[in-house]
């Protein structure tokens, strides 16, 4: 099972316990090293959903920083129609100038970088409050106001800074630590495999199949990975015998 990355393994463990428990446990290496893998399986789900097979962390602060710079120009839009409205009533006029004042002053605003809109957003929280008055002012289309959109900007740069801490961790100690929850955890498969198969030939009331009952994914996935990465080196040439990731 060498083959196994961190993504099959998430994938695997939450299979063994759920469809598969039963025959995990139904040994008695399985009963022992239950608590081991579930520790193990834990550790795994702990970490950034990047390091385990899910959405890019550059995939996903993209995505927050196109919502972010679509309510922020949509912000920008509504304040500039108000102030060239000429029969725009006194009051609505301030609000708006208030609005785009504490909010997006320029539409060249959202070609801020991201940290830039992050720190952007401490401010913006507090602004949301102050100015909750003037937002609620100014309609929009779906029955709501100017305030839910002004949630929506702020909402976007908070989630970019969030973002950015995790692939900070991910960048750093948190990926040292996968490689390493990594190793351990194949090496209690490996163990557990051992000690199964031990059993197994001195209790002849375990199902014969028991083996491959619970490490019947495990072993299709590293089958997988080997086939892949034997097919990546044959396409460029290299000799076909893969290596572990």
């Amino acid at each position: 099972m060498k083959y196994l990355s961190l993504a099959a393994l998430k994938v695997a463990l939450a299979d063994l316990f759920s469809e598969r428990h039963a025959a995990l446990v139904l040994s008695g290496a399985g009963k022992t090293y239950e608590p081991i893998l579930l520790a193990k399986k834990n550790q795994i789900d702990a970490l950034p959903g990047a390091l385990t097979g899910g959405k890019p962390l550059a995939e996903s602060i993209a995505e927050a920083d196109d919502v972010h710079d679509g309510f922020g120009a949509a912000i920008w839009h509504m304040t500039e129609a108000y102030a060239r409205w000429p029969k725009a009533p006194a009051h609505v006029r301030a609000a708006v100038e208030r609005v785009r004042a504490a909010f997006i002053p320029e539409l060249d605003d959202l070609r801020a970088s991201y940290v830039e809109e992050a720190h952007a957003a401490f401010e913006h929280r507090k602004q949301i409050e102050a100015l909750k008055a003037d937002l609620q002012l100014i309609p929009i289309s779906d029955g709501g106001t100017l305030l839910d959109w002004a949630e929506g900007y702020v909402g976007a740069a908070e989630q970019i800074g969030a973002l950015l801490s995790q692939r900070a961790d991910a960048d750093t100690g948190a990926r040292r630590d996968a490689g390493r929850i990594r190793t351990s955890t194949l090496a209690v498969l490996g163990r557990f495999r051992g000690a199964l198969g031990d059993e197994l030939a001195v209790n002849p009331a375990l199902p014969r199949d028991l083996e491959a009952q619970v490490f019947g994914l495990f072993d299709q996935l590293d089958q997988m990975r080997a086939d892949a990465l034997a097919g990546k080196k044959a396409a460029a040439g290299e000799p076909t015998s893969p290596e572990a990731p």
